[in-house]
């Protein structure tokens, strides 16, 4: 069984808390004690400070601001270069770099020629200005390490930040010379925007002169690339006019004229048709509105009246009479003209239906020589397009540089700013480094910490010069600093109230060094009226209902128990409950009281079980007696003992 099993509810609230606390009046009494040490930390190191102070060269600070614009300003519609950082913070921390870059400070160091500045060139002399003679080193060499001198130095002095969350830039150059360091930031910041407008303009002066160099190479690729697409239309005879191929033109005509000649031999052919019909049923051919006009005409005009006269005689002289002969014989003279006119008509029909078709013929012949010009035409147009495609292609590009570099050159002499300075650098009034007010107050503060931890030092360790460990005055440790690990024994050949204190001293001592103490009081004069160990060991009252506390529920405290219950104890009640007792706390102090007089049954067995105790001595130091006695005590070593002395009044004070 555990020795604080059993219902919490019979523990009061300070039972409960067994938490350290610091002694505050024997802090201050120690402080007290010391105020010698803590004055003089507090006037030794602001002395100190300001001694200091006085020797250090004062640095004045003067800050100029830079605004980045991040908008983009275009100038013309292509920009070569972007006007502008937009709203990525990264470019604008780089910025930073820029400035502090060799680029700007030694455009700095050039313009102010701080190479014949002793506070920026170390190698110049201080009292005439001017360099050392160096027979030995190249006049060049020298030159170069001034610059590179000046260079670091300013670069030294230099502080370059951004603004949370803004796109100033702040300038800051450190300097002992007040004005010297207003001149030096307005500079920088004035280098820095020269620099950016400088650059631009190069950029734009060097993309210029690239494209101007690349226009001249375009060019000639160009009027090579057209020579060629003119020399192959030329060998393979290709021209167009009005936007179409000679050939393609020459096709469409003949297809124009095979469609006229077609027609012509079809009406030739249906003319001749009908005519030789006519001539093979009638025996001429009959009147068709192509006759109206010819001889054809007049000669049926003549036949039709030869047969009427023939007719009119006939009826009026008869048969024979040598009129109607005639009129007979003037009959079949017509009648043989219209037929030789008809076989005539015929005839020239049929040479004009065969006219007709030689034409088609000769037309169909020019038809497909002119195809087969068109398709090796064509077989040449696709080595011809891929040659003006190139021509093509270059002139596009040609045409894309002339324009970019006509834009190029009119944006040369046009720089926009990226950066303006918006707040110039004054001249300091007062300087930034060191600050003086900040450090003699860090000082005291300093003075006032290490003046403390001195006398707290002093205060413990004041015993361990020149004497033994274990004897130590009352008013340097009291017991606090005894070493307590588990169990310790306290007693004395003086009175109960000394060993009791010096018991109270060693637990005070174990709660401030941050350990749970218990203090079980077992020596023969200590209060019997309340139950206790005893009570706790014959199972009458449990751990909670026998332990009490101090005011502060740090130190907790365990009497002997009544005397009834204490005659009813065995010996192995009491190791369990020790036992306990040892396994819940850090430290546990068992007071037993006078060493000579006569013990309890619970303060014999705590002193068997005990591998520490402590003997409280009757003077600052121990007499023959208690030296023999602690010896004794110690039983050949095997018991750690420590000899302490203890004050009547802490006593009372931790009591009351």
């Amino acid at each position: 069984m555990a020795f604080l099993s059993g219902d919490r509810s019979d523990r009061s609230p300070q039972a409960d808390r067994v938490d350290s606390s610091i002694d505050l009046y024997g802090l201050g009494r120690t402080l007290w004690r010391r105020r010698w040490t803590i004055l003089f930390c507090l006037v030794a190191f602001p002395a100190l400070a300001w001694f200091a102070l006085s020797f250090v060269t004062p640095r004045y600070s003067a800050t100029a601001r830079i605004l980045i614009d991040p908008r983009e300003q275009r100038v013309v519609q292509n920009e070569i270069i972007q006007q502008g950082v937009g709203s990525d913070m990264a470019l604008v921390d780089s910025q930073i770099e820029v400035i502090a870059s060799e680029t700007v400070l030694g455009r700095v160091v050039r313009d102010l020629d701080l190479v014949s500045d002793p506070e920026f060139n170390p190698e110049l002399d201080p009292e005439s200005g001017s360099e050392p003679a160096s027979g030995l080193v190249d006049e060049a060499a020298d030159k170069e390490r001034a610059f590179s001198a000046a260079l670091a130095h300013l670069a030294k002095a230099l502080e370059v930040s951004r603004r949370d969350n803004t796109y100033v830039i702040d300038i800051t150059v450190s300097q002992p010379d007040a004005v010297k360091t207003a001149r030096l930031a307005n500079a920088i910041a004035q280098a820095y925007v020269a620099d950016q407008i400088a650059f631009a303009a190069n950029s734009v002066r060097d993309v210029s002169l690239a494209i101007r160099g690349r226009l001249s190479e375009l060019q000639l690729q160009l009027n090579e690339a057209e020579a060629r697409v003119e020399t192959f239309k030329r060998e393979h005879n290709i021209s167009q006019t009005e936007g179409q191929l000679l050939g393609e033109r020459r096709l469409t005509d003949l297809s124009a004229r095979q469609s006229e000649a077609l027609a012509r031999v079809n009406e030739t052919a249906a003319r001749l048709q009908v005519l030789e019909e006519g001539l093979e049923t009638r025996g001429y051919v009959g009147a068709t509105a192509a006759d109206a006009g010819s001889a054809m005409g007049a000669l049926r005009t003549r036949l039709a009246d030869a047969r009427q006269r023939l007719a009119d005689l006939q009826n009026v002289l008869g048969p024979r009479h040598p009129r109607v002969t005639a009129a007979v014989q003037e009959v079949a003279q017509a009648e043989t003209a219209i037929r030789e006119e008809s076989e005539r008509l015929v005839a020239a029909a049929r040479d004009d239906n065969r006219i007709a078709v030689d034409a088609l013929n000769s037309i169909d012949g020019a038809m497909q020589r002119a195809r087969d010009e068109t398709f090796a035409t064509n077989e040449n147009l696709i080595k011809l397009r891929e040659l003006e495609r190139e021509a093509q292609s270059i002139r596009l590009v040609y045409e894309s540089f002339l324009v970019r570099g006509q834009e190029i050159t009119q944006q040369e002499d046009i720089a926009a700013r990226t950066a303006r300075v918006i707040a110039e650098a004054g001249v300091p009034v007062s300087p930034s480094f060191p600050p003086k007010v900040p450090m003699l107050l860090a000082a005291i503060v300093m003075g006032l910490f290490v003046g403390v931890l001195a006398a707290i030092l002093q205060d413990l360790f004041a015993g361990l010069l020149g004497r033994d460990p274990r004897l130590v005055p009352t008013t340097a440790r009291k017991g606090k600093d005894t070493v307590v690990d588990g169990l310790m024994l306290v007693t004395t050949l003086g009175t109960p109230e000394m060993v009791r204190a010096g018991a109270l001293e060693i637990a005070q001592g174990a709660l401030l060094r941050g350990r749970s103490a218990i203090f079980v009081d077992l020596a023969a004069d200590a209060p019997q009226d309340d139950p206790g160990l005893a009570e706790i060991a014959l199972g009458e009252i449990t751990a909670f209902g026998a332990l009490k506390a101090d005011q502060d529920g740090s130190l907790h405290r365990l009497n002997a128990g009544r005397l009834p219950a204490q005659a009813r104890l065995s010996r192995e009640a009491v190791s369990n409950v020790l036992e306990a007792i040892a396994a819940e706390y850090d430290d546990v102090i068992v007071n037993i009281g006078e060493l000579e007089a006569e013990h309890s049954l619970a303060a014999r067995i705590a002193a068997e079980a005990t591998r520490k105790a402590a003997l409280v001595m009757r003077a600052e130091k121990a007499d023959a007696q208690e030296q023999r006695m602690a010896q004794a005590l110690s039983n050949d070593g095997v018991v750690a003992v420590f000899l302490i002395k203890a004050s009547i009044p802490n006593l009372r004070t931790s009591l009351g």
